[in-house]
This record gives C-alpha cells, sequence and structure tokens, in this order.
C-alpha cells in the first residue's frame, strides 16, 4: 500500500520550489571573475598581445565613466579597473615591482616626486557600460587588451592579475585572481 504525503507537506514543498525563481537580486556592489586570457602570437610565435576577460555582475547599473567624466581636482582617483602583476616564483606568487620615479599630486594639490620601487599595475578607465532594457542589472563580459608595447614589456614569463574594480557609487568589487599567464618571448 503507498503512503501519501500529507497535503501540508506538499504545500510547503510546492511554495518552497515556487520561491526558487530566476529573478534572484543582484548585489548593487560589483562582482567580477576572471574568464579567460586570448593571446596573440606573431609570425615567429611570441605573444604579442593578450586580452585579459573577466564578467562582472552588477545590481545598480553603475559601473563605468562616461567619456566627458573626469575628475579635475587634485589627487583624485580617474581609474575603476585595478590590475596588479604578480610573478611567479615556485608555486608562490609575489607582487613585480620596478623602481621608478613617482610622481605624486595630493588632495591639497601639492606635488611630490620620488624614487620607490613600486608594483607592476595597469590602472585603467572603463567605459560606462549602459543596462538593457528596464532592468538596472549588469551582467556583462570585459575585454581588455593588453599589446607588447604597452605591457608585456613588463610582465615575467609567467604570473597572475589581482584585479577588481570600482563603480560610480564609489564601491568596491571582490577582488579576485586571473589564471597563470604563461608568455612565449
Amino acid at each position: 500500500m503507498q503512503r501519501l504525503l500529507p497535503c501540508s507537506v506538499c504545500l510547503i514543498f510546492l511554495l518552497y520550489i515556487a520561491g526558487c525563481k530566476d529573478d534572484e537580486l543582484i548585489s548593487p556592489i560589483p562582482e567580477i571573475a576572471f574568464d579567460q586570457f586570448i593571446k596573440y602570437p606573431d609570425a615567429a610565435g611570441r605573444d604579442t598581445a593578450v586580452d585579459f576577460i573577466f564578467t562582472i555582475r552588477d545590481g545598480d547599473g553603475d559601473i563605468g565613466f562616461r567619456e566627458n567624466e573626469f575628475d579635475n581636482s587634485c589627487g583624485a582617483d580617474n581609474f575603476n579597473l585595478y590590475l596588479a602583476y604578480e610573478e611567479k616564483s615556485g608555486n608562490a606568487y609575489r607582487p613585480k615591482k620596478l623602481w621608478l620615479e613617482v610622481v605624486e599630486v595630493t588632495p591639497a594639490c601639492d606635488t611630490l616626486v620620488y624614487f620607490d620601487s613600486v608594483q607592476v599595475k595597469f590602472n585603467q578607465r572603463m567605459q560606462y557600460i549602459e543596462p538593457q532594457g528596464n532592468s538596472r542589472d549588469i551582467e556583462a563580459s570585459v575585454r581588455y587588451r593588453m599589446d607588447y608595447a604597452s605591457a608585456l614589456i613588463l610582465l615575467s614569463q609567467a604570473g597572475r592579475f589581482e584585479f577588481r574594480i570600482r563603480d560610480r557609487a564609489e564601491h568596491f568589487s571582490n577582488s579576485a585572481y586571473s589564471d597563470d599567464l604563461l608568455l612565449v618571448r
């Protein structure tokens, strides 16, 4: 003889399934994840350009700057994509550093010039991403191109990137890491 579930248990189960919709709330604080590298070799097989691809999820649609948006105040941070390079050493990673002349403008408009060992970074301005339709949610894939002249010359043969973004409301995303980037030189 089959045993039937009580109606109250069936009702609770049906309410649970009905509550599991695809209408997932996306946080207004951006979430990022590494997707992949696409390398572009020259005729000799040496990598001359790399596309760094990652995904973004944001619940309030405030990712990126419009072309005319620039903060001219002293010491302003006009970047919203922060990439810091770490070179691989055995099974560990360490910040790749160079001795550079650093020019820093303070919020009081003082200019400081000094030499320091600074981590190789590729901070950029991401363009504005327009939310689709009536929703403010953004789920997008971002492609950042690094070519030999601007970036690859500074990188080690093996390493990874720690990266994060900042939205227009000044929320920083989670920090994420890329897979290892192995360059053919």
